[in-house]
């Protein structure tokens, strides 16, 4: 596994750890599924295929709630314990087939690839008709100014416009810094946070919580 902190691919920000690509891995997940990745995400798991993209995205289809993100990324092959865990990519295909949204949303060829804290899920699109492209479904939350029902909706075209489309949300850029600016400045990650964010959110130096 490497110690990579971090690696950009097409301009995103991915954070570590990183496994080398195994084709095995991929012919095998392939070969479960019944069906291939495209080839933008495949590029994307032989190159970075890390296990975090903090960015957001936005998804008309959640207002109030439309920037929504899954940071949290699937990794190929096994986990730590030689299984096929959670977090893994083989993993949580077999497990999404028999959760209960299976029940209620149709998951034929969807790959689940992605989620974040609040177990809402990113998912590649496998079938012939519409292969590469990307949906997601966000939990409903019963809270006034919070979305009302769940949504299942679509992302993005394919794996590349979907990283086209992500952005730092402000509040996602003050928690960032916020865990670092105490740090010394020679620290790596404190200055890869910085040119993270001098590379996304230009001024972000001239903002408020970067200067108290």
């Amino acid at each position: 596994m490497s110690e990579e902190l971090s690696r950009w691919y097409r301009g995103r920000l991915v954070g570590g750890p990183f496994r080398p690509f195994d084709p095995g891995e991929c012919a095998a997940l392939e070969r479960e599924i019944g069906l291939p990745l495209p080839p933008a995400y495949r590029s994307f798991l032989e190159a970075a295929g890390g296990e975090r993209l903090d960015y957001s995205v936005r998804l008309p289809a959640c207002e109030p709630e439309p920037v929504q993100g899954f940071d949290d990324l699937h990794q190929l092959g096994r986990d730590d314990a030689g299984e096929y865990g959670w977090g893994t990519l083989l993993g949580e295909y077999r497990r999404s087939r028999n959760g209960w949204l299976a029940e209620s949303v149709s998951l034929t060829g969807l790959l689940p690839i992605a989620r974040n804290g609040g177990s809402d899920t990113l998912f590649l699109d496998l079938n012939p008709a519409t292969h590469g492209r990307l949906h997601a479904f966000v939990h409903a939350i019963a809270w006034p100014g919070y979305l009302g029902n769940h949504v299942f909706t679509k992302v993005a075209d394919n794996f590349d416009a979907y990283l086209d489309s992500l952005f730092i949300d402000p509040d996602m850029a003050e928690d960032a810094w916020a865990d670092v600016a105490d740090s010394d400045p020679s620290d790596p990650w404190r200055r890869t946070v910085e040119g993270w964010l001098d590379k996304e959110l230009p001024g972000w130096r001239a903002e408020a919580w970067a200067t108290s």
